[in-house]
């Protein structure tokens, strides 16, 4: 039994698609620059397959997210209903700003600096939101076929994101009587990003949710109990779906990609049956830094009261992106060896990944490009070694 890997779909970015991002006014790069951000597509799917020129890498790659500025980001320029002019920020949790400044107070000020505080803004929403944005979609789509092919890669998916990440990212104005007419008001507007996505073949789609487990500690305007909330996310996810191949949708949810204590991080244990209510091939998650490392065996203890859906794949985080700490083969393969030794789950459902992107905002990274070439070898190498021992 192989154990294949996958990373999370954010890659480093170059420094002129830095430069190209850093004035953009869409969140996105225009199509007139297609030569560079292809070039820059080529170079994050060659890391992947060869990270540091290795001859072996990961299984299913991405295309780095290269042209957009972040994973939300984007979005403002793929909808109507959004204020030309007027921005407002993200409501962060008391919690959220609470742990962060007890666990890693300099933090506060870098995410406070003007080239990261763009990243926690947005649009104000002025009227209900209308997606506009296939053609967008089905490009990038068809460029990273094209590159996947040329670069011999097995698999290749698109990140985008979720309704309910929306919600967060994107306050909801007076649009929308409330946070549930918001949220599924989105998830029909989404689901044309997804059918543009899913309708050009050879690729799969990655739904990224941290919404599911981040918005414990993040979503500041819900006015919502985010435990009340989750079923409903879940749901909106899954109507935005309905009718497309399950089998080449991916769902990643994590607890934020920030350094800091996660003290206040959503409860695994409520929040694992209602990822279980997903209707996708795969899910995407952390298991790797210290705070959720433990979760197999909160795992291991829910399945032997219920059953893991037969058609679902689970792509455990083997690599911390948070922390240098280069992981060893051998970390790596234990961490993997807790998930597969389960025996309602099973090593045949499951992936080696990493706890979230490496770079999810152009301005905002946590280890070096080195060394994420370096993890990307290790997470390669310990997916082998735990093949071999199971």
């Amino acid at each position: 039994m192989t154990i294949k890997t996958t990373m999370t779909g954010s890659w480093f970015r170059p420094d002129d698609i830095m430069s190209l991002l850093a004035t953009s006014s869409t969140g996105e790069i225009s199509s007139s620059h297609r030569a560079v951000y292809e070039a820059a597509e080529r170079r994050a799917i060659r890391d992947q397959l060869h990270p540091g020129g290795s001859l072996s890498g990961l299984d299913a790659v991405s295309n780095g997210e290269q042209r957009k500025s972040g994973y939300t980001q984007y979005l403002a320029n793929r909808f109507n209903g959004f204020s030309k002019t007027e921005r407002v920020n993200m409501a962060w949790s008391g919690d959220l700003v609470a742990e962060i400044q007890e666990s890693n107070p300099s933090m506060l000020a870098v995410l406070g600096s003007p080239e990261n505080s763009a990243a926690f803004s947005a649009p104000n929403i002025v009227d209900p939101l209308q997606y506009t944005g296939s053609s967008l979609a089905r490009d990038e789509a068809s460029d990273a076929v094209k590159l996947a092919r040329e670069e011999g890669a097995g698999e290749i998916f698109l990140n985008s994101a979720s309704p309910g990440v929306m919600t967060m990212f994107f306050p909801i104005g007076g649009a929308y009587k409330d946070h549930l007419d918001y949220l599924f008001s989105l998830s029909k507007e989404l689901r044309r990003e997804y059918q543009a996505i899913l309708g050009v073949d050879g690729l799969k789609l990655q739904i990224d949710a941290p919404d599911l487990a981040m918005a414990k500690h993040l979503a500041g305007d819900w006015k919502m109990d985010f435990y009340d909330a989750l079923p409903h996310h879940v749901d909106a996810i899954n109507e935005a779906i309905a009718g497309l191949p399950a089998d080449r949708i991916r769902v990643h949810y994590c607890y934020g990609n920030y350094l800091g204590s996660h003290r206040y991080d959503a409860d695994y244990g409520r929040v694992l049956p209602e990822l279980l209510r997903l209707k996708v091939g795969t899910i995407v998650g952390e298991a790797a830094n210290p705070r959720h490392e433990g979760d197999s065996i909160t795992l291991r203890r829910y399945l032997r009261e219920h059953s893991w859906p037969s058609h679902m794949k689970y792509a455990v985080g083997a690599i911390d992106v948070k922390t240098p700490f280069l992981e060893t083969p051998e970390t790596v393969a234990a961490r993997l060896g807790r998930f597969a030794s389960i025996d309602q789950l099973g090593p045949e459902r499951v992936i080696g990944g990493t706890d979230c992107g490496f770079q999810t905002f152009a301005s905002f990274t946590s280890v070096p490009y080195a060394v994420g070439l370096q993890k990307l070898s290790s997470l390669s190498a310990g997916a082998r070694l735990a093949s071999g021992e199971l």
